[in-house]
């Protein structure tokens, strides 16, 4: 008995290790298996980032936007959100009847996927429902030539678009200009600076430095293309992805960054695809403390597009910051989602847990 401990013992310490070396070796050989490989790594530091990361820890700060001492240059920004990605649709659709069936296709489909670069849960892709959105959201960006609509479109004005490096925003950017970059042949600028301020496995880029993450199927058939025929290269920029954001990084670096960014190039509007939690932090960092604007309570809903504008200036230490002007937050699509309905909702689908249980 006592030596069927022992090699019992020796197999549970030692075939983990085993295996571990046997993955990594196949990687080697084997691009299925590097993929296996590259993604525990991502997994890992996305289950680092829930334990150990303040991402979303923001500093107490004075009311430095209400307060710059001169303004020497303004920028019109034009955030866009991205559509409902398969994260959403699992987790936040409600606790209901219907969960344990999403989150088992969910995994499902994780578990198909495991030998790609593709990905259910890690950097989570457009939902069908969220490409339905990023095509509501084109066709609302083809809809007008005069105005702003103008500029959305590229025909009017300098402009350039960028985007988060996380698929769901760069896809739902893709998708909603698709037209735009037929039509002007320019390429979406990726930013790391634009990464969600998060600590869920979602939030954890697939692309690697300089890089693309690989659309889904669903996210290609946005814009009638196969995998075998995509190159990302015509339509993407990455030589501002820094890849997936340290775990010791913080939001508040990454909003001023990008802030930064708008004003070190010479185009007058910046066209950026993102994330809720970011713009409301951006918002909140920037609007003056004193403002109620609903941008800095509430979330835009998917694929909603909001314009502003932001001026650069000094404090009177000299500091160089940053300041929203109030009147020109501008919901031009969708908004801003209304939180007394989205309470209701949950409450809603409590009672129907509740009823049938």
């Amino acid at each position: 008995m006592g030596m069927m401990s022992v090699l019992a013992g020796m197999v549970i310490t030692v075939l983990p290790l085993v295996s571990v070396v046997a993955l990594w070796i196949a990687s080697l050989y084997d691009q299925r298996f590097a993929n296996i490989v590259y993604k525990l790594h991502l997994l890992r530091i996305g289950l680092s980032h829930m334990i150990f990361s303040q991402d979303k820890r923001w500093p107490r700060q004075a009311d430095a936007a209400g307060i710059l001492d001169t303004v020497d240059s303004t920028k019109q920004i034009i955030f866009v959100r991205h559509g409902e990605s398969r994260w959403n649709e699992v987790f936040n659709k409600g606790f209901g009847p219907s969960f344990p069936g999403r989150l088992f296709r969910a995994l499902r489909d994780e578990f198909l996927q495991a030998t790609t670069l593709d990905s259910t849960f890690l950097d989570s892709p457009l939902s069908e429902e969220g490409t339905m959105q990023a095509a509501g959201l084109a066709k609302f960006v083809e809809s007008s030539d005069e105005g702003i609509g103008a500029v959305l479109k590229g025909l009017e004005g300098e402009s350039v678009l960028v985007s988060s490096n996380l698929r769901r925003a760069l896809s739902t950017a893709t998708i909603g200009f698709w037209s735009r970059l037929q039509r002007t042949q320019e390429k979406i600028h990726i930013l790391s600076c634009l990464q969600e301020v998060s600590v869920n496995v979602d939030c954890v880029a697939l692309a690697k430095p300089q890089g693309y993450p690989e659309l889904s199927d669903e996210e290609l058939h946005g814009i009638n293309m196969k995998k075998m025929t995509w190159t990302p290269e015509r339509f993407f920029n990455g030589l501002e992805n820094d890849g997936d954001k340290p775990v010791s990084s913080r939001g508040i670096h990454r909003v001023k960054d990008f802030a930064a960014w708008c004003f070190e190039h010479d185009e007058p509007t910046v066209i950026a695809a993102g994330h809720s939690l970011y713009a409301r932090h951006f918002f909140n960092t920037f609007l003056p403390l004193s403002s109620t604007n609903i941008a800095r309570t509430n979330k835009m809903k998917n694929c909603a597009v909001v314009a502003f504008t932001l001026e650069r200036g000094k404090l009177k230490n000299g500091k160089t910051w940053y300041r929203i002007q109030e009147d020109s937050v501008d919901p031009l699509y969708l908004g801003f989602e209304d939180k007394g309905k989205k309470v209701k909702k949950r409450k809603s689908s409590k009672r129907e847990s509740a009823k049938n249980e």
